[in-house]
């Protein structure tokens, strides 16, 4: 077993994760300080705001399964944004048993201004890599997780937030290989 770790896959996938949460959560807390706000969008807040940033509400289910987070977490993501009055709940008009989240009119003005800073943080990071090399990039990340949930019961993915059409396979009948 090599357990150096600049071999392996498993710490540099971590650690470029945690680079760039510490980064992006520093993009978002510098432009809510440039705004004079009172309160830091976090990147989990950011996720879920995102999800339903134009859509007239969403139940903490739906943002679950569309982040890939679990429901209690998204609840504790939304107390917090409710807190900041970036989101409000609502019973839904046909069924008032089914409460929607939903981002009031604070929330709709933060998130125009992130959303350019978010697009030039992507932009950013992928520096240097080509459209070509994007897309192999992705298509590689999500041959990792098709092969962990082959392997692994319960891991993988989970919320099956893998596309449909697998860019990995794509890739694959163009004569690119992956991973």
């Amino acid at each position: 077993m090599n357990s150096n770790q600049n071999n392996n896959l498993g710490y540099w996938l971590f650690y470029a994760q945690r680079c760039v949460a510490y980064a992006f959560a520093d993009v978002l807390r510098a432009a809510c300080v440039e705004q004079g706000k009172a309160y830091v969008v976090t990147p989990p807040q950011w996720g879920v705001m995102a999800v339903i940033h134009g859509i007239d509400g969403m139940t903490i289910g739906t943002i679950s399964q569309k982040r890939g987070i679990d429901a209690p977490t998204v609840t504790g993501i939304v107390k917090r944004l409710e807190q900041n009055g970036l989101v409000e709940r609502r019973n839904d008009r046909e069924d008032r048993r089914v409460v929607k989240v939903s981002l009031t009119s604070e929330g709709e003005n933060i998130m125009r201004v992130l959303d350019p800073l978010v697009d030039q943080f992507n932009q950013d990071i992928l520096r240097g890599l080509s459209d070509d090399e994007r897309q192999l990039f992705l298509a590689n990340l999500q041959r990792i997780i098709a092969n962990i949930t082959d392997i692994f019961e319960g891991a993988g993915d989970r919320f099956r937030l893998l596309p449909g059409k697998l860019e990995f396979e794509e890739q694959e009948k163009e004569g690119h290989t992956c991973v």
